[in-house]
């Protein structure tokens, strides 16, 4: 039986020396090299690449659709990760999306978190831990972006995308 790695950034925005701030190859290559010490042949990857896990939009993450779509299909019997914010920054999701994963006999490992099971009432409480505390590192994050914009519009600065130069287009 085959695994499958899955691995995301959540955006694309580069350093001023051009370099991505986010490598999502760093992510594949850390799992591969995993799974493949873990003894598994046949490693599947999924790559969400420049998609938030703070959405409960799954046709967002094309990648993590067709992950879980395979998990349902019973394709997969452990499925890496890692980190549980790579998987969902949503409590609420992420259970039901652990549950799947639990209905289905497939395992979830975070190689920062470990196995994720949510079987016994340990590791459903490290499991919603994880999840809870994805979800609020994000609201954490959001939160202070908000208020550097609002600091920045009351300083009368530009806030948003870049301003298109009015010259010719090519």
């Amino acid at each position: 039986m085959k695994c499958a790695i899955y691995a995301r950034v959540s955006d694309d925005k580069k350093k001023a020396d051009g370099e991505r701030r986010q490598d999502v190859q760093r992510q594949v290559e850390l799992l591969k090299d995993y799974a493949t010490r873990m003894g598994y042949k046949e490693i599947q990857t999924f790559i969400d690449d420049g998609k938030s896990a703070f959405t409960e939009d799954i046709n967002s993450r094309p990648a993590f659709k067709a992950l879980l779509n395979g998990v349902r299909r019973i394709h997969f019997k452990q499925v890496y990760v890692e980190d549980m914010t790579r998987f969902s920054r949503k409590l609420e999701q992420g259970l039901q999306w652990l549950t799947i994963f639990k209905q289905c006999n497939c395992n979830l490992t975070s190689l920062k978190e470990g196995q994720i099971e949510g079987t016994s009432s340990q590791g459903w409480l490290r499991s919603t831990l994880f999840l809870m505390f994805a979800e609020w590192e994000s609201r954490l994050r959001s939160e202070k972006v908000k208020s550097g914009m609002q600091r920045a519009k009351s300083q009368n600065r530009h806030v948003g995308r870049p301003k298109q130069s009015r010259g010719v287009r090519g």
